[in-house]
């Protein structure tokens, strides 16, 4: 929080009003935020949401008495972020801005964990591309538009959120040089945790299919391969296929950790990998038998921002 929080200060641009909501947080947060109010230059408000992230996101829009909104996380914020995530909305050529983030990672574990979590800028279709609400921005009009965050979402909220306003018409930009810095998870535990949650929104969302999911892959992938070792019980050649395509699929998982030269960690990599894929097909499957009934403008809508 204190790296945010200086972040926000050392923008080349302050914004017209800070909000920040809290959700309850017990860890010291919330004296943080009342010395930063007491010291800071800022125009700044905070108050505590209870409740989830979407209905914290949607109170602070509120709250902001402003006509282009600029939103992120608890994340480090390069100094020039708000200025560029904005200026297409005041030029007025976009109605929502989707910037960019870069993983937080001192040690070749955390760099590794940031690969095989976050996209990488050459993976994506800047003009498809469904910005993630760590580094977005938009006019309150379109956030009215498409009634805000879906607060019935613990997380994907930003998913459904930016591919509603996709499916509304609204017209997006994409400024890579708006950059935030996040933290990634750190361990096999905290990765499978992550994505089984997401993907259970995801599948309460019925987003799947598009071409930022890998739902269908996944299901496609490991689905053979049960088949495969099902058959090398009348053909004990199918098991060969098997290993040799367990090893290719493996070192393709984590192909961006080979490819940045962090050998040692590959090992690892592949076991995040793994875990990462088991969660999503879990999390999916346990949330598309529990589906919220879709906004009007957001049927037929897929495509989540994450990168497994």
């Amino acid at each position: 929080m204190q790296e945010f929080l200086a972040s926000l200060e050392a923008q080349s641009r302050h914004p017209d009003v800070a909000v920040i909501t809290d959700g309850g947080s017990t860890d010291g947060t919330q004296q943080m935020l009342r010395d930063f109010a007491l010291a800071t230059h800022l125009p700044f408000r905070w108050e505590v949401v209870r409740g989830n992230r979407s209905q914290g996101r949607n109170a602070a829009v509120r709250l902001a008495d402003a006509d282009a909104i600029a939103v992120t996380d608890v994340n480090v914020l390069e100094p020039q972020w708000f200025e560029r995530i904005v200026d297409p909305l005041e030029r007025g050529n976009a109605d929502v801005v989707g910037g960019w983030y870069e993983p937080i990672g001192d040690t070749p574990r955390e760099r590794a964990m940031g690969h095989m979590t976050l996209y990488s800028l050459e993976q994506i279709e800047p003009d498809s591309f469904v910005p993630a609400s760590r580094s977005i921005a938009f006019t309150r009009a379109a956030w009215e538009r498409v009634g805000g965050y879906e607060e019935r979402l613990v997380t994907s909220e930003d998913t459904f959120l930016a591919l509603a306003m996709r499916q509304a018409g609204l017209r997006f930009a994409f400024e890579r040089r708006a950059v935030v810095r996040c933290r990634t998870p750190s361990t096999v535990r905290e990765a499978f945790r992550t994505y089984r949650q997401y993907a259970n929104s995801d599948g309460r969302a019925r987003l799947l299919g598009a071409p930022q999911t890998h739902y269908v892959r996944l299901y496609c992938v490991y689905g053979i391969g049960v088949v495969v070792i099902a058959l090398g019980f009348w053909w004990p050649l199918a098991w060969l296929a098997v290993l040799a395509g367990g090893l290719a699929y493996a070192v393709y998982r984590a192909r961006k950790v080979f490819d940045r030269g962090l050998y040692s960690q590959v090992p690892y990599s592949i076991l995040v990998g793994l875990a990462i894929d088991l969660a999503q097909m879990h999390g999916y499957a346990v949330g598309r038998a529990h589906p919220i009934e879709l906004r009007p403008e957001a049927v037929g809508a897929r495509a989540p921002s994450r990168d497994p």
